[in-house]
């Protein structure tokens, strides 16, 4: 039995915030951490997870088993803040990720012909324009309708352009017509509803909820990138500005249909891929086993990369793209993907205007996240410190719109 938490305080002004607790929902388990909000960037003063089985893209959630594993990793993430701070840190509010898999989004273009060209733009007058954004988000993915089973959980202000030159801060500036893309993420009402349950019981409010592909984008400090995110079932990849998702598309391919394809002229049984798969990174295979898997294995990468730029085309707007890239590999099975991607056939199904290049994401190359525990390294850990980087820079000084936008999404109860 799961004890009840001490009810915290409510509506904390996210101007004044400087702790906050994440939380990401992974497979087969669920990471907890506290974080100190500091001038845009975010100290990890405690880190903890737990076992939780039924995590999952296919899988209905589970309010009573997630609970008590939330409990014991937010309680033991709580226990460890002394250590760097003077007292024990209880925050009141929690942001949490949930699996891509579960999740659709949606890009959204909203502009004006201002009336008055010759004065400033005001707060008022974006975050009117925020709201419409939001509105015609909602009525095109028709969320508002009475039983609807998904609703709108996040969203990021990719860019705006003033007079058609893109500008960071509008607000002050004169100019005649004033454009803004936003991207937003819906997810299911089961889902959304457990979470909210299970912050009540552990007397935390939610900020906000996002997806994975959104939470490991945030890092990513380039002018303009994609960041491709593959998983057992699932790739996704995602245009940022910025750290910020601009588009994002997706496919139902994924690290298992990856390692299926390389061994489809083998039979193997299951318990023996993984070790078959060392064997030939190696190179301690028989050469015409070698030479078999390479070849069934290029083919289903080849696969991957055509259906991946089929998506890419049908959600990208640009007639060229940035040939800057970051794959992360979930599964751990398929790093040979980064490798795909800088080949002349990845280059030759997208307009990229030159040869890309590819990076993998490092769990420990954000400036902004300082892990005082210790114990948040390595990739394990990557979608965590990518959260606290979205935090972070959510609540950083002078993102009055980024938080304007999340005001706005209205997907808890009774808002």
């Amino acid at each position: 039995m799961v004890a009840l938490r001490w009810p915290r305080s409510r509506g904390t002004n996210s101007m004044s915030m400087s702790h906050h607790t994440i939380m990401s929902w992974e497979k087969g388990l669920v990471r907890a951490a506290v974080v100190k909000l500091v001038e845009g960037s975010a100290e990890l003063l405690g880190v903890a997870s737990a076992p939780v089985q039924g995590i999952g893209d296919s899988t209905r959630p589970d309010p009573d088993r997630w609970l008590a594993g939330s409990e014991r990793a937010l309680s033991q993430a709580e226990d460890m803040t002394p250590r760097w701070a003077a007292r024990k840190i209880v925050p009141d509010h929690v942001t949490m990720t949930i699996p891509s898999g579960v999740t659709r989004s949606l890009s959204v273009v909203d502009e004006i012909q201002r009336p008055n060209p010759r004065k400033p733009i005001t707060q008022s007058e974006l975050d009117s324009l925020l709201r419409r954004g939001y509105r015609k988000a909602q009525d095109r993915l028709d969320v508002r309708a009475r039983g609807a089973k998904e609703d709108i959980v996040c969203g990021s202000l990719a860019y705006i352009n003033l007079d058609g030159r893109p500008v960071t801060s509008p607000g002050g500036l004169s100019g005649d017509h004033l454009r803004l893309k936003m991207f937003f993420s819906l997810a299911p009402v089961d889902w959304i509803r457990t979470l909210e349950m299970i912050a009540d019981r552990l007397g935390l409010e939610i900020a906000t909820i996002i997806p994975h592909h959104v939470a490991y984008a945030a890092p990513v400090s380039d002018t303009v990138a994609l960041v491709l995110i593959v998983d057992d079932k699932k790739t996704v990849v995602d245009l940022v500005r910025q750290g910020r998702v601009e588009w994002a598309a997706s496919i139902d391919q994924g690290g298992d249909e990856l390692v299926a394809g390389a061994m489809a002229h083998l039979s193997i049984p299951q318990h023996q891929i993984e070790a078959l798969l060392r064997a030939y990174r190696a190179g301690e295979l028989r050469e015409d086993i070698e030479t078999m898997m390479s070849r069934d294995y290029w083919l289903a990468l080849r696969r991957w990369m055509s259906a991946l730029a089929n998506q890419v085309s049908r959600s990208g707007e640009d007639s060229f793209l940035p040939y800057r890239a970051y794959c992360y590999d979930v599964t751990g099975r398929v790093p040979e993907v980064a490798a795909a991607l800088e080949t002349p056939y990845w280059e030759q199904r997208l307009p990229f205007g030159r040869c890309p290049k590819v990076d993998g994401l490092d769990a420990n190359g954000s400036q902004h996240v300082l892990d005082c525990t210790s114990q948040a390294s390595g990739s394990t850990h990557l979608l965590l410190r990518s959260l606290a980087c979205y935090v972070a820079r959510l609540y950083a000084p002078g993102q009055t719109l980024d938080r304007a936008l999340v005001d706005t999404i209205h997907w808890r109860r009774g808002a």
